[in-house]
């Protein structure tokens, strides 16, 4: 492994990943103990849609959330204001920000909300939704936010196994298209790609637009690997026809002009029922486990 993949592996360790569950959470489930007027609101947190057809790719993971908690009411919001005001809502039917909707959610009277994100990874995004939840929870009895799709080890695992067995192909240098942050996120890539080759998958690979892997270092493995082909699939939940568009040509252009015979997948994420099951377990989870305050860890490891 090169120094900076196992730099960035190193930090995912050290500050993404707790030391075991046990030691950040509790088992309380938030709505076993509810009282006569208290009001639950589940509530999906998307960055947005750019077209039609990322709107039914968000619209599949807002299915799943409503058909697990069929009994609460169930909202949307969306992180960017500029998709909100591009797909036209105004009004009341206008989607809102998350900040707007635990206002408004507030006002309403609810007591209790659970929060999913349609975030991969613990992001800009998935950090900021974090904070307006934080300065949100002084209105509630209880607000609680499941994880990202990566999160734990094991969502890794199941992740690719899903992945690599629906999109692969023989014969070919599979590779999955990542949209790459400047931050240190990209440690999540980098050891997304690191347990794709511990667990086998030595003609699967990780590239990122922007960020760690690179298009660039994810080529010198096509390299080594003395690839002839390869198979671009969308690591991203709910991109638009342009966005998939876009990357899929750039990243063909520098392939070809490489010398390698390129195909490309046109199903992404939310195309997945595995990946909404893993969502979909990260909300129960969230609903089931309590996390512990950051005075209550300084308590419990002292």
């Amino acid at each position: 492994m090169n120094k900076p993949a196992f730099l960035l592996i190193a930090l995912f360790c050290l500050c993404l990943c707790p030391a075991s569950a046990q030691e950040t959470e509790q088992e309380q489930n938030m709505f076993e103990n509810l009282s006569d007027g208290d009001k639950v609101a589940v509530v999906a947190v998307h960055v947005g849609a750019e077209d039609a057809l990322s709107q039914q790719r968000l619209d599949r993971f807002n299915t799943r959330i409503r058909q697990a908690y069929p009994q609460h009411d169930f909202r949307e919001a969306w992180t960017s204001r500029s998709l909100i005001r591009q797909m036209g809502s105004n009004g009341v039917n206008r989607i809102l920000t998350p900040d707007e909707l635990f206002s408004q959610l507030k006002k309403d009277g609810y007591t209790h909300v659970l929060v999913q994100s349609s975030s991969l990874i613990n992001d800009t995004e998935m950090q900021y939704l974090r904070h307006i939840i934080d300065s949100a929870k002084e209105g509630f009895k209880q607000i609680r936010l499941g994880e990202p799709l990566l999160n734990a080890i094991d969502d890794y695992q199941q992740i690719l196994q899903a992945i690599t067995t629906t999109m692969g192909q023989e014969k070919a240098a599979n590779v999955l298209m990542c949209e790459g942050t400047t931050g240190t996120e990209n440690a999540q890539y980098a050891l997304l790609d690191y347990i794709l080759h511990d667990n086998g998958y030595k003609d699967w690979h990780v590239g990122t637009e922007g960020g760690y892997p690179s298009l660039e270092s994810m080529m010198k493995q096509l390299k080594l690997q003395k690839a002839k082909k390869v198979h671009l699939i969308p690591f991203l939940f709910a991109p638009s026809t342009q966005t998939i568009g876009d990357l899929t040509k750039e990243w063909t252009q520098q392939l070809q002009k490489a010398g390698y015979k390129v195909t490309a997948e046109t199903r992404c994420l939310s195309d997945m029922d595995a990946i909404l099951d893993l969502f979909e377990n990260h909300i129960r989870h969230a609903e089931k486990h309590r996390k512990f305050t950051p005075k209550e860890l300084k308590l419990i490891t002292r």
